[in-house]
């Protein structure tokens, strides 16, 4: 049988390039872009809503309990990170403009995974996150999928008494095992999926370690739920991308480039809480 030759081979283009990246944090978190300096310092915003409300008796003649006066702002803040691509390759039919587009699709490909990587632990200077977060509360351990996101929708809308829709991130690994509980229904007009309450579910490359950062025991993982999160990035005109002049070693013919966007991560309320699940339904 004949050998086809590597350069007889006809190129065409990616046929997957128009496609949206997978179901993740992405979808559910608010996507706002990041003001010029927060990327090295951080943000921070007053939230209103995170003192909860309280029913008072209606009064008679004779006084009744005195009403409880919370206090006033929550300041929320986010310290960022930095997620990049990067590419080497020889010079050979590298033209600028194919560099531009290959570390932008690498990018704008694997850019969530590592946004969900790092909130999930905290990792490279990411705050407030879910793993070794110092504020997250640790519920007591769950034998199902179903009874931990009972346990983690009444921990924010019970005990918190929070009044937005908030947040469950679940690793990947997990799925199958809520969908099995059928824990989870398949929003049609927005394409979000949501436990029965509401609550909407994020899907992803969560570690699944414990709120002290330990790692879950075979069997097992942490899901965590939280408040709101809004995910602050570079806009996309501001995405760094290293000069293409620069990245040339003339000495060995290859090409060096780097794609750079940063990232801050806030949480709505500080509010967090995860639970050792046993994946079972």
């Amino acid at each position: 049988m004949a050998v086809p030759l590597a350069n007889a081979r006809t190129y065409v283009d990616n046929p997957f390039t128009g496609y949206q990246p997978r179901y993740g944090l992405f979808r559910v978190a608010d996507m706002l872009d990041l003001p010029d300096h927060a990327g090295v310092g951080g943000l921070e915003f007053e939230d209103a809503w995170c003192s909860p409300t309280h029913p008072y008796t209606v009064p008679s003649c004779v006084p009744g309990a005195s009403k409880t006066f919370d206090g006033g702002w929550a300041t929320i803040t986010g310290d960022p990170f930095v997620v990049y691509a990067s590419s080497t390759c020889g010079l050979v039919g590298m033209t600028e403009e194919r560099y531009t587009e290959i570390l932008h699709q690498r990018l704008r490909v694997g850019e969530q995974q590592a946004v969900e990587k790092a909130f999930s632990t905290q990792a490279n200077g990411q705050a407030p996150g879910l793993a070794n977060n110092g504020s997250a509360a640790t519920l007591t351990a769950a034998t199902t999928v179903t009874a931990a996101i009972a346990a983690l929708e009444d921990w924010l809308y019970n005990v918190q008494g929070y009044g937005l829709q908030g947040i469950i991130h679940a690793p990947a690994i997990s799925s199958a095992w809520m969908h099995s509980a059928n824990t989870f229904m398949w929003a049609q007009q927005d394409g979000i999926l949501r436990t029965p309450m509401g609550t909407e579910i994020s899907f992803g490359a969560y570690s699944g370690a414990l709120p002290n950062g330990t790692g879950p025991a075979a069997g097992h993982t942490t899901l965590y739920i939280t408040g709101r999160v809004a995910v602050w990035r570079t806009p996309q005109p501001r995405i760094f991308l290293s000069p293409y002049g620069m990245g040339i070693n003339r000495a060995t013919n290859q090409y060096f480039g780097v794609a750079e966007r940063f990232y801050a991560l806030s949480l709505d309320c500080n509010l967090v809480a995860g639970i050792d699940t046993t994946l079972a339904a």
